[in-house]
């Protein structure tokens, strides 16, 4: 093998170790963040009158992705009277119907909007609760208008419903199973109450002036 030829075979060694000759081998940086989208959570909120929610909205990029750093978002009422919305986001139920909320954050020269459609029904005059044989109140929360009532159903397992420092005073109801008793509510406020045989056991009827 002559000098040239050693110096080529030499010169073809070396670009292999580097990486197969003239690429870097590194790994390309990704391309930058773009905003996107806008993602407004909950998207339907299901609200009963007097309820308040408090939207959020995520700036996302061409990947899905949440971005930080952006200004932040503004919120107004877009349709219906059935919610008031504050500039922040916080949404309150004032009448039964619906009503249509637009988020929007803009980010230099580039903005993104997104809306959420609440649902408003009016308060229930009754409720109606299970008090389940897995040991738990279903629902957990029931909202009523004032004077309204709630019954709890008993299955075959034994239960009772203990009031935890309510508003106005209301009897608990005694340990039983496969029977119905039903309490009426006449003050506004939040009832908690809890079954004491059974640990984590527990619920609260909200009552509210209609």
């Amino acid at each position: 093998m002559n000098i040239v030829s050693r110096s080529c075979v030499a010169l073809m060694a070396g670009l292999a170790a580097c990486g197969g000759g003239g690429g870097d081998g590194g790994t390309q940086p990704p391309p930058p963040a773009v905003f996107t989208s806008l993602v407004v959570s909950p998207a339907s909120p299901n609200m009963v009158d007097g309820d308040t929610v408090q939207l959020t909205a995520t700036p996302r990029d061409q990947n899905g992705g949440a971005m930080t750093g952006l200004p932040a978002a503004t919120f107004q009422l877009l349709t219906g009277t059935a919610v008031s919305v504050s500039g922040g986001g916080q949404v309150i139920a004032q009448q039964a119907g619906a009503a249509t909320i637009r988020a929007s954050v803009t980010s230099g020269a580039t903005t993104k909007e997104a809306t959420a459609n609440a649902t408003v029904r009016a308060l229930d005059p009754t409720a109606t609760v299970a008090a389940t044989t897995g040991n738990a109140f279903n629902p957990d929360t029931v909202k009523i208008a004032t004077n309204g009532q709630v019954t709890w159903n008993f299955g075959t397992t034994a239960h009772n419903v203990t009031f935890q420092s309510p508003p106005a005073p209301v009897a608990n109801l005694a340990t039983q199973s496969s029977s119905s008793e039903a309490r009426v509510f006449t003050t506004n406020g939040r009832y908690p109450y809890l079954c004491t045989i059974h640990a984590g056991m527990d619920g609260v009827v909200i009552v509210r002036s209609p």
